[in-house]
This record gives C-alpha cells, structure tokens and sequence, in this order.
C-alpha cells in the first residue's frame, strides 16, 4: 500500500456503540492476525463489530507482525469514516488492563490513511479523507498504549466502519452471525484457489448469500454464481440458477508460520464444475 496520509482530528462522540440506522452495504466478513484463547470470555473477531463497547477483540501477544483486523465486502463499497472504541468501560474512564490502538492505518489496495487516538473511553469517529474504497478494508495497529502488563495484549472493543450516515458494523451484523450455526461460521470467508494468482473466487456472505467467480488463465468459459448458502459438518447447499446443490466440504485448519490458516475441500455436484476445489482464505493483509 502506498500514499499514507495522517489524520489526526478526531471527534469523541457520546453515542453508544450499538446506534442504528439504515443499513446498506454491511461487510460480509471480518478477520483478524491471530484471536486470543486463554479460557476466560471469548475474544473472538466479531465481537469488534457486534456493536457493544462491553465486548472487545484481542489479539495474542506473542502474535508475529502487526495486528489487523480485515473487513470483506460483497461489492465494492466506499468507506467515510472509521469509529474505535478502545476498550470496555470501567468507572468513568476505561478499561486499561489491556493495550489499546492509539495509531492505526486505515486502508485499501492503493492507499491508506494513518488515524490516532486519544486513550478515552467512548466511540471515537475520524472522517477518512481520503475515502477507502473497494472490497477490502484493512485497520492496521501501529502503536498501542500500554497494559497493565507488559505481555498483555492488544484489544478493541468496537470497529465502526461507515459510508456517510450508514454503519456497515454493528448490532445488525451482530444479528446475522446469531443465525448461522457454527460450521457455517468457519466458511465467512473469501476463498481462493491460488492465493497469489486465483482463477476461483468463492465468498461466503454473513447475509446467507455467497458469490462465486470462475476466470480461468487458459482454457474454459468464465462463470459467475450467486445465491443463497447454508453449512453443516461435512457439507453445504448451495440455492442458485433456480435449483438447490449440495455439496460435500472439509475444512482444515494449517498452521503456517506467525498467522494459522486454513484450507477448504469442495466435492460432489457443485452448480459449476470448476467449484469442485481447493481453497485457501484470500491474504489478509493488503499487497
């Protein structure tokens, strides 16, 4: 990513995080570098857009690289303005066990924008100027404000993400994810044959709706598929051209250096033959 510019007026807002309003262009998916798993209440990437400031996403501190939370769009979508809550409120003030973002990159494949922000509690919104654009949205840790400790580490408790007056995270999304069971919750993903040079594109959308692109390099016809999706165990279904498909699935998890991924098996009588394949998550991390 290149073209970094430096926001620094912020505007602290007395709303909850878990305000409504018309809802448009939701995001698709949310990953992160790496989840933290100590036993005690989930920390799990959704809690960062589930529109409550009492929950919060952390990352584990021996995780390699910047954390990263990465935001997956249906279609491309414009990005105005971007909210943080630090972290969980604890008085009048917050939480501060944990460490907190205080410089962030907000980005997409041909820029990014560098945000910082004040260690206080409450929704934080800066206007991205700027606007991020496309179908992948990336908010980059930098720096942090120190824990509690010094191997403590780094959470969010919300990530607001908005084109205008629309919110694309929040409550709404939260709703969604509460109606997919948890098979179905490990497919939230786009999904790539080759991650450096895909042919297959295959999205799984947190609305229940997928899209799936074949663009072959030499031989075969392009195709385009979209419809409705639900997972179990071992297979998914899969509602589109007017008939309902189902297919038989695996997913593996792979662990590959600082950032475990995973690879998904499709087989059986898929809506498109070239949907029979192996995929691996598309990257994170922008080029």
């Amino acid at each position: 990513m290149t073209g970094v510019r430096r926001l620094s007026c912020l505007v602290v807002l007395a709303c909850s995080a878990g305000a409504t309003a018309a809802f448009a262009e939701d995001i698709a998916f949310v990953e992160a570098t790496s989840e933290l798993d100590d036993g005690k209440p989930a920390t799990s990437v959704w809690n960062a857009v589930d529109g409550k400031d009492t929950t919060q996403w952390c990352a584990k501190a021996d995780q390699g690289g910047t954390a990263l939370l990465s935001f997956g769009f249906d279609q491309a979508v414009t990005v105005s303005h971007v909210g943080l809550v630090l972290a969980p409120p604890k008085g009048d003030g917050l939480d501060k066990q944990h460490k907190r973002p205080r410089v962030v990159t907000v980005g997409d494949v041909e820029h990014r924008v560098e945000a910082r922000f004040k260690d206080v509690a409450g929704m934080q919104i800066l206007e991205l100027t700027p606007p991020v654009k496309g179908r992948r949205v990336v908010v980059e840790v930098l720096e942090a404000y120190d824990g509690s400790a010094a191997n403590a580490p780094l959470c969010i408790a919300e990530v607001l993400l908005k084109k205008g007056g629309t919110e694309m995270t929040g409550a709404q999304v939260a709703g969604k994810l509460r109606a997919l069971n948890t098979p179905s919750k490990r497919l939230l993903h786009e999904w790539l044959d080759d991650p450096s040079a895909p042919t297959r594109t295959l999205l799984f959308n947190v609305d229940g709706t997928f899209t799936y692109k074949f663009e072959p390099l030499l031989e075969g016809k392009p195709a385009k598929l979209r419809g409705k999706w639900t997972a179990w165990d071992k297979g998914i279904k899969l509602e589109t051209l007017g008939k309902t498909f189902t297919v038989q699935s695996r997913v593996t998890r792979i662990d590959e250096g600082d950032e475990p991924s995973m690879e998904l098996v499709i087989s059986g009588d898929a809506p498109h033959a070239s949907l029979v394949a192996t995929f691996r998550p598309a990257p994170k991390r922008l080029p």
